[in-house]
């Protein structure tokens, strides 16, 4: 049976990659469809809600996962005296860019979406999304690289 730690790890690591890989489509895939036309508004709406719903919920799973981890592992002293810990402060610092930069994104989709301008939603949360992409790879290269050894 795996211990607390373990399924902290687990289930942080499956909702950081799920999380990371929705807004990734996201950005690549659903705004550009909506940009060109090619994606009525209804459909629009569902993928923003949806992904604003994975956004919350994420949150809520890396507050509980990542405290829990970071105070198992780390503590106080580790966090904030070692090279490790600025990296896990440094993951949280962007955990709060990329969830305000989906959620910005997603406000200004729907603003344009409640008045029938699908375009302009994507054209209104493409930046945003992007920024929020990069922000996500970066907390999976630094998140591979902890899960490696301490060297």
């Amino acid at each position: 049976m795996p211990t607390a730690l373990t399924a902290a790890y687990i289930l942080h690591t499956l909702f950081a990659g799920v999380w990371v890989g929705a807004v990734l489509l996201a950005t690549w895939k659903v705004v550009p469809l909506a940009k060109g036309g090619d994606l009525g508004p209804d459909a629009l709406r569902s993928i923003e809600s949806g992904l604003t719903t994975l956004t919350r919920l994420a949150a809520v799973v890396f507050v509980a996962t990542g405290g829990h981890m970071a105070a198992t592992v780390y503590g106080s002293e580790g966090l904030f005296g070692t090279g490790r810990g600025h990296l896990v402060l440094t993951m949280l610092t962007l955990w709060f860019v990329m969830t305000a930069l989906v959620e910005v994104g997603g406000r200004r989709m729907r603003s344009a979406l409640d008045v029938g301008k699908v375009r302009t939603a994507a054209r209104d949360a493409d930046a945003f999304l992007k920024a929020a992409s990069v922000a996500g790879l970066v907390l999976l290269v630094i998140g591979g690289y902890l899960a490696g050894p301490a060297v």
